[in-house]
């Protein structure tokens, strides 16, 4: 790229400087001493040093650098005027040193082969021959002027190059800091936002934890204190031994409760889901006096603790509502392991109803089944009962 277009740094002001106060001074010394270069008439010279100076300010100003354009404007006035002084003199000059050591500067490195061997070989060796030196002493002691302030340009380069390259590296830093700090505040919002879900979710959960579980101890609490109102005249002993069975359900329930509030699982570690599931439907049926069926179909697969809890959690809604709403005197309950998925179906022969309204409880199943990809289908007919099918994907086997 020949041109470039970018606020200068304070190097490059610093080189505006010197180049500057470098001309000043040539021009200091023709108005004190204009005879310092010989016959050369006072306004002509000062043209030469304010055209040497000016010219080369076209291609390297601020905002504005035109780096091939620029040497080649310091070799043809500053360049020419070092020759004509030499030669007109018949003395060695200073005054291209200071333009080197720009050129230096702002050769890049394309340029650098070419602007090194021109002003670093080319000019000592040319002013030895216009001023009859043939010293290879002199040739060398000018040789290392030029080379000195040509390689000073190129190491300024080098550092503003560098200062550049890490200034960038810290803005795209901060710019990178800033914006982990906006992500940290998004991520920070997020998780509050998280907690307050979860907190919500967890209460939710204790809820339908303590709704299945109450609902289901306190169903068959009830219909069993029914039945004992009935056997206390005609049966007291068959009516003590009732309360003695419905003290155990009370007390079972309020451990269950405990154990929900205290999120562990009401199942037993070694008990397999469809034991659980028998024990739970023959417990209910002895308590509250229905006919519950229970049966299994198909190899028994491992089930997740999760998927345990929800089974349960969802037959003892099925079966409390079953006894409470549908007035149940039969359940047929079916556990159906199939290879991806397992089945529990409820079907009572209560009084159904056609308009199901989903309540607290019914939303309750769902949600929990919706969290294991599950799927709650519920059947219900006026007069014919309720079909609840629970439906849960399972893991495929090795």
């Amino acid at each position: 790229m020949m041109v470039e277009r970018k606020p200068w740094h304070w190097i490059e002001w610093m080189l505006f400087i010197v180049y500057t106060l470098w001309i000043a001074l040539g021009m200091a010394y023709l108005f004190f001493k204009p005879d310092i270069f010989g016959d050369i008439p006072f306004f002509t010279m000062f043209g030469l040093l304010l055209a040497s100076y000016s010219v080369p300010l076209v291609f390297w100003r601020p905002g504005y650098t035109n780096k091939p354009g620029f040497a080649a404007a310091v070799f043809l006035t500053s360049g020419f005027m070092q020759f004509y002084l030499v030669a007109k003199v018949g003395q060695d000059t200073s005054l291209i040193l200071i333009p080197t050591l720009l050129v230096g500067f702002l050769s890049n490195r394309k340029l650098l082969p070419f602007t090194g061997v021109l002003f670093v070989m080319c000019f000592p060796l040319m002013i030895g021959v216009l001023i009859h030196d043939n010293h290879f002493i002199s040739f060398l002691e000018r040789l290392i002027d030029f080379a000195m302030l040509f390689g000073i340009g190129v190491a300024l380069q080098r550092m503003l190059t560098s200062n550049m390259q890490l200034q960038k590296v810290l803005d795209e830093n901060a710019t990178l800091y800033e914006l982990i700090r906006e992500q940290n505040k998004v991520l920070e919002q997020y998780a509050s936002q998280i907690e307050h879900i979860t907190l919500l979710e967890e209460r939710n959960r204790l809820a339908v934890e303590l709704h299945d579980t109450v609902g289901h101890t306190y169903t068959s609490v009830i219909m069993g204190m029914d039945a004992v109102s009935y056997l206390m005249e005609a049966a007291p002993e068959k009516a003590k031994e009732k309360l003695d069975v419905l003290r155990d359900v009370t007390r079972s329930g309020l451990d269950e409760i405990r154990r929900s509030i205290h999120q562990i699982s009401p199942n037993e570690d070694d008990e397999t889901v469809s034991q659980r599931l028998s024990r739970l439907a023959r417990e209910f049926g002895t308590h509250t006096g229905t006919r519950v069926v229970f049966r299994t179909q198909g190899v028994e697969a491992n089930v997740p603790k999760q998927t345990r809890l929800t089974l349960v959690r969802c037959l003892q809604e099925s079966l409390t509502n079953a006894k409470r709403h549908g007035m149940a005197q039969s359940i047929q309950i079916s556990l159906l392991f199939e290879p991806h998925q397992l089945l529990l179906e409820v079907q009572d022969d209560g009084k159904g109803n056609e308009g199901l309204h989903r309540g607290f409880g019914l939303r309750g199943m769902e949600e929990r089944l919706s969290a294991l990809q599950g799927t709650l289908q519920i059947d219900s007919r006026e007069g014919e009962g309720t079909t609840v099918i629970c439906k849960v994907p399972l893991a495929a086997g090795p």
